[in-house]
Order: C-alpha cells, then sequence, then structure tokens
C-alpha cells in the first residue's frame, strides 16, 4: 500500500507528465510538473492547448477555479483535486496550483481491463474486418468480430493491426497487437490481444482513456 506521503512525492517528480482539467472548461490539456512546494503549490508548465483555443482556457485559469490532475507514474494512476493559485507569464510561463491534500492511485499493471464498447477495425494478411473493441486495458484489448470468409482466422501468436479512431485519429495509423486468446462459435470471433509496442502518442491516450474511467468508477 502506497502511503499519502509517497504519492505526494510522485507528483511533485520534475518532468512528469499530466493532464490538467479546469473546472467549467470541458476539456483537458497536457503539461508537465516543474517543482514546487509540498505544503503550498504545485508548479507546472502553460497547459499545451491549439492556439485558437489559448484565450478559451485563459479565461478559466483564474485564482480558485477548481483543476483535476491526472497522471500515470510507474504504472500508477493517479489523479487529485486542486485549484489555480495563479498564472504568471515572466520569466516563464508558469501555473501554480495549490498542493493537493488527498491523491487516488490505481494500479493499472494488476487492475482488471475496463469494459467498453468502441467502433474499430482488424487487420491482416492484407484485409480488414469491422470489429468491436469490448474492454481495454493499458496493455492490451479484447476485441470481437463477425466471421467472414475473406478475413483470415488468426491464430495464438499472430500479430493484427488494431485501428480504432478513438485512439488512433487516421486510417493509417494503428495499434500493433498480438493474438493471445483466440475463441470462436459459429459466427462470432473473439480475440485477446497485447499491445506490441503502440507509438507514444496512441499510448497517452489509451492511459489517459483509462485513468479517467477509473478515476471516476
Amino acid at each position: 500500500m502506497i502511503s499519502q506521503k509517497e504519492k505526494l512525492r510522485a507528483a511533485y517528480t520534475p518532468g512528469l507528465k499530466i493532464t490538467i482539467e479546469l473546472g467549467g472548461l470541458n476539456d483537458k490539456a497536457p503539461t508537465i510538473v516543474v517543482g514546487g512546494d509540498f505544503t503550498k503549490n504545485l508548479i507546472v508548465k502553460e497547459p499545451i492547448v491549439h492556439h485558437a483555443d489559448r484565450s478559451l482556457w485563459a479565461e478559466y485559469l483564474y485564482p480558485g477555479n477548481e483543476a483535476t490532475v491526472r497522471y500515470i507514474h510507474e504504472g500508477i494512476a493517479s489523479g487529485y483535486k486542486t485549484e489555480v493559485i495563479r498564472m504568471i507569464s515572466s520569466p516563464d510561463r508558469l501555473l501554480f496550483l495549490k498542493s493537493p491534500k488527498r491523491i487516488e492511485s490505481y494500479n493499472l499493471r494488476r487492475h482488471k481491463r475496463i469494459s467498453c464498447f468502441m467502433e474499430a477495425k482488424l487487420g491482416f494478411g492484407g484485409e480488414k474486418a469491422v470489429a468491436v473493441l469490448e474492454d481495454l486495458s493499458t496493455s492490451g484489448c479484447c476485441v470481437s468480430y463477425i466471421q467472414d470468409q475473406k478475413f483470415p482466422a488468426p491464430e495464438i501468436g499472430d500479430k493484427l493491426k488494431l485501428f480504432c479512431p478513438y485512439f488512433t485519429e487516421n486510417g493509417t495509423t494503428f495499434i500493433p497487437c498480438k493474438v493471445q486468446r483466440c475463441t470462436q462459435d459459429s459466427r462470432k470471433t473473439i480475440l485477446g490481444m497485447t499491445f506490441e509496442k503502440p507509438s507514444p502518442e496512441i499510448l497517452i491516450k489509451i492511459q489517459d482513456y483509462v485513468t479517467t474511467i477509473l478515476y471516476h468508477s
């Protein structure tokens, strides 16, 4: 069991990548921890948002506004509520947050996969099949699809490409997977797969999604 003191120390790790969500703003943005004082404040870099959204975000970076911070440190997904103290622009653009009172954590390496229902496609042997992503973790997933004579029947150990609009923004990027389990009936095939070194950008999206679901469950 990790103590609150250890969680707090991890939350102040310089260079730690976090996502921040501001009260009243239905959006979240990534940023990086700079440091701070355990008893007073946490200092992070200005949240990274699209140029067109900067003015909107600036409206919600006012002192006292609520903020939710989430991150993953050494396989542990954590999150906490805090408040904005102030935003400074000199000598660097930095955001000061109140020191968190309590940090909630979930061990992603041990936690069961979360249930979901997402549209997806599988690529194998030069063919594609429409599929459904049924559950998900940061290390793998379960996918089902209706059997098609054109789509080759995968076996344990085979490597497939998983296309999911939620995590892969266009039709060319994919999540490389390896089949660990395969069951089928007269019409449907279910695959249990592990991820095979997905790109950092895709992995961050998966981690953020899983962390958000666990944080609110």
